[in-house]
């Protein structure tokens, strides 16, 4: 087979516009061996934007003398002949190429196609990135110039052999079934997968697999067995302060103080807050006392984190390096709820359903690959499209059915009983305190990262939310048996009719979409303004009266009421069919009775504790509408049920205290009784030196000027600095409305597209894929929201500005944050100072945070809310800050301060 390897530069993404080729890089490959390399400049006969210049490093000058498209088009088409074209997006690639080629009087059949992509999605399911570069440095394939066409073909065509050979790698089972649904890809592989199926049966070499049902499975790596020994001692260990295995090792006091704070916390069995700032180096700090502890009480201690992130720096960082420092083996284990789990028997009925989609399709190779590779069958490893994210909830586990032999989840939980330290998330930990049966292994010691977010996460986990896009997702997915969704595929395999389940799904469907239109026409009776994009009204059941309000009632009984009986007729077709039991239309009617429950308990009952709100987007669909319920008080909670329970809990994060107070997280979590171990180290950074804060003084107040105006002058400081730094930004905003209304005013004036913009809600994706893409540019600004206060990590030139459009405060239509302060104010205190100045001050210390990262980073913080210095507890911000210069002057003379 000849595969001819295609990648463009071009002036823009669209041809049919105007838009020229600037480079064309081919790679051609026979019997798996590269046998040819073409690369040229093409004079596009236009002008080559900046923004293109500043990606490709390609200017005018380097295509001016260069042939036009023209004159290699013939050349070109005789490449192309008789081979299958490849490229790392084909969608772009034979369009543009196309076009220039019938630009050129050449008139070309389209050939066999592979979107490298695509098969990198579905044969490396796990990798973060599909884009060339980071493909490329994930398989040490060396990438000269990226976005330059000759470089990006080399590796494109590497890549392309490396597919090859991880296709031929997988076991029979997998290869029969991707040639299966290979029909719906967008790549021409069906002769590929058979050729290679062919060699395969050859030759079989299927060892290493198990199999289920007909589909291959990785074989679990039997752990060994482990070992018990109380005798080595931390304190020996700690006293004679080993360097640790990093390259350039420097000791660092605050790492070891927080060690000795943990493990005085533990054997004391006392609780412990401890703020560690920037560069301590944490986790290690308190990981190593935790393995210590584990094998002297043969008993497991318990991590928990609020991110990702964390949980993945912990076992693929700090676990290997650990294994360097600790002298004794030992085993971490990760455990989550059941829903972060593959079920198999639920894949397998999503495999045999006809592709509807191509997310569907999708998502069904990927697992099929992920498979052969996976011991864990947890969500988190794999990257899934965002489509198949919303396929996800075909595939998981359900909380409320018994695990098998073969779930992942039975296996986390065997490989959690015998680990000497547990690393679960804020979530799973609320729901094995709470949970009948214990979840995780028992435990007496446990360490509470990111701490800051343990009250927010339990607010969630104990309220409730139902959302009219998920819930109308929900009855679409099971259909009314027509030709879609899971109720036609429990009609296809069934013998009895189901025309009384069909009526009622009819009539759901209708009944749902009119309750949550009456829901919307009620708020936006009792709140009127429409002029915001988000409206949210507080409620409170017995105090609620009026026409609409019983009109809601009545048909949320209405709704009820016929989801009741449908549940009881599908019980009857689930005795008289046992056999299709783990049909996913089961648990998505199990999931509509809860969500109708939900609902129910929202609207009806009352609890002073609880509170609840409407909430609807004004430019919406007429039933664009979600309905919340949070309780107010989880103190209680937290000390009755966790640190009344456990020997010692030792809270950390970087930001957990107020003026040198940690009153604010103590009365939240309800630790006063408890009298914690309060310790903050601060970072070993020397901020004086890395870092300036500067006030700009010609803003103007945030209260004194209407959203628009602040916008206007926001986005006027922003270009001011990007222009005289020309340095990469970050724009943290509190507010999207006012992000949206700044980046459109700043897109329009950086019309010559100098700096590439960068805005939270845009066409940019998750807050991943925009840190990506700012990393990627030399003159970017990155507008953010609530995600990008804390967790993005861009060391040295990565980030060396930052700006804080306002103080971090809740937004005052915030129902929760209403309802909390009207309690505080009921027990007599004070909600500013109880609640929301100590709120704001922790996220604008995250804020701060992303600025340095390392101890050579250099930076500065603009502050654009005047408040900070004119305000009365404007104070309690800058005493939160290290000892670091304040300024505040005119922009401009602030700016000559830096150079």
């Amino acid at each position: 087979m000849k595969f001819v390897v295609v990648d463009l530069e071009t002036t823009g993404n669209a041809p049919q516009k105007g838009d020229r080729m600037i480079q064309i890089g081919i790679v051609i490959i026979e019997n798996e061996q590269i046998v040819e390399r073409f690369s040229r400049f093409i004079n596009p006969e236009c002008e080559i934007p900046l923004f293109i210049q500043q990606l490709t490093q390609i200017d005018e000058q380097m295509v001016k003398t260069a042939p036009v498209f023209a004159e290699i088009a013939e050349e070109i088409a005789e490449k192309l002949t008789g081979a299958y074209f490849v490229a790392h997006n084909v969608s772009f690639d034979w369009p543009f190429l196309q076009a220039e080629l019938q630009a050129a009087g050449i008139s070309l059949s389209p050939p066999p196609m592979i979107d490298t992509v695509e098969m990198a999605r579905i044969l490396f399911p796990t990798v973060e990135s599909y884009k060339l570069s980071d493909l490329a440095q994930m398989l040490a394939i060396h990438h000269e110039n990226p976005h330059q066409a000759d470089s990006d073909a080399e590796v494109t065509a590497k890549l392309w052999l490396r597919l090859l050979q991880k296709l031929q790698s997988l076991p029979l089972a997998t290869l029969q079934q991707l040639k299966r649904l290979s029909r719906d890809w967008k790549s021409d592989m069906y002769a590929i997968l058979d050729a290679t199926i062919a060699k395969k049966m050859a030759a079989p070499n299927d060892e290493g697999y198990v199999y289920y049902r007909g589909i291959a499975i990785k074989k679990r790596t039997e752990p060994s067995k482990k070992q018990r020994d109380a005798s080595y001692s931390f304190a020996e260990w700690v006293a004679e302060k080993p360097p640790l295995p990093f390259p350039q090792y420097e000791h660092r006091d605050g790492q070891w103080e927080m060690m000795n704070v943990v493990y005085e916390a533990f054997d004391t069995s006392q609780h412990a807050i401890i703020e560690a700032g920037t560069g301590i180096g944490k986790s290690l700090a308190y990981f190593i006392p935790s393995l210590y502890l584990a094998k002297r009480q043969e008993k497991p201690v318990v991590i928990s984190t609020y991110t990702l992130q964390l949980q993945k720096q912990l076992i693929e960082r700090d676990v290997p390096l650990l294994r360097q420092i600790v002298p004794f083996p030992f085993r971490v284990a990760l455990l989550k709820g059941k829903r972060n789990y593959l079920s198999l028997d639920k894949f397998l009925s999503f495999l045999q359903e006809p592709n509807k989609t191509y997310d569907a399709v999708l998502t069904k190779g990927q697992v099929l690959v992920w498979l052969t590779e996976t011991e864990t069958g947890d969500v988190d490893e794999l990257q899934l499209s965002s489509g198949g994210q919303l396929l996800w909830p075909l595939l998981h586990l359900d909380e409320q059915k018994e695990v098998g032999e073969h779930d992942f989840f039975r296996l986390a939980c065997e490989r959690a009983s015998d680990a000497d330290v547990v690393i679960t998330n804020h979530a799973f930990l609320l729901q094995d305190i709470t949970a009948n049966t214990s979840l995780l292994p028992s435990y007496d010691h446990l360490i509470v990262d990111e701490a800051h977010h343990l009250e927010e996460t339990a607010s969630r986990y104990f309220g409730r939310h139902v959302e009219y896009v998920a819930l109308r997702l929900l009855l679409t997915r099971i259909g009314t048996g027509d030709e879609e969704g899971s109720l036609f595929q429990l009609k296809k395999r069934l013998d009895q009719e189901v025309w009384s389940i069909q009526a009622r799904l009819r009539d759901l469907q209708l009944e749902c979409d009119e309750w949550f239109r009456l829901v919307r026409r009620y708020v936006l009776t009792k709140q009127p303004n429409a002029n915001v994009p988000r409206l949210r009204y507080r409620f409170d059941p017995e105090k609620e009266y009026g026409r609409s309000w019983e009109a809601m009632k009545e048909l949320l009984w209405r709704i009820a009421d016929q989801t009741k009986k449908l549940a009881d007729e599908v019980d009857e077709v689930k005795r008289s069919a046992p056999t299709l039991a783990s049909l996913s239309f089961f648990s998505d009617i199990d999931e509509l009775v809860m969500t109708v429950e939900t609902l129910r308990e929202v609207m009806e009952t009352a609890d002073p504790l609880v509170v609840r709100w409407m909430e609807v987007e004004t430019k919406g669909a007429a039933n664009a509408t979600a309905i919340y319920s949070q309780p107010i008080d989880v103190e209680s909670f937290f000390a009755e049920e966790l640190f009344a329970k456990k020997k010692s809990v030792v809270l950390t994060s970087a930001t957990l205290s107020m003026n040198g107070s940690f009153s604010y997280v103590i009365s939240r979590l309800g630790l006063e009784d408890f009298y914690p171990i309060c310790r903050t180290i601060p970072s070993p950074f020397p901020y004086a030196e890395q870092v300036k804060v500067m006030v700009p003084r010609d803003l103007p107040s945030v209260s004194a000027v209407s959203l628009e105006a602040y916008a206007e002058a926001v986005a006027s400081h922003v270009l001011t600095i990007a222009k005289h730094l020309n340095r990469k930004i970050l724009v943290l905003f509190t507010s999207y409305e006012l992000l949206k209304m700044t980046a459109a005013i700043v897109k329009e004036r950086n019309d010559d597209e100098t700096f590439v913009l960068l805005a939270q809600g845009g066409q940019g994706g998750s807050a991943a894929k925009l840190t990506k893409a700012f990393q990627q540019f030399e003159k970017a600004m990155l507008f953010g929201t609530s995600s990008f206060w804390e967790g993005i990590d861009l060391p040295g030139e990565a980030l060396s500005v930052v700006v804080i459009v306002r103080l971090p405060f809740a937004p005052p239509d915030d129902p929760v944050m209403e309802a909390k302060s009207d309690y505080i104010r009921a027990k007599g205190g004070n909600p500013f100072y109880d609640l929301s100045l100590p709120q704001a001050v922790i996220r604008f210390k995250q804020g701060f945070g992303r600025l340095i990262r390392t101890k050579d980073d250099r930076g500065v913080l603009f502050v654009f809310d005047r408040r900070l210095i004119t305000a009365s507890y404007g104070s309690y911000f800058l005493a939160s800050l290290p000892d670091v210069p304040v300024y505040d002057e005119p922009l401009e003379q602030l700016l000559q301060k830096m150079g």
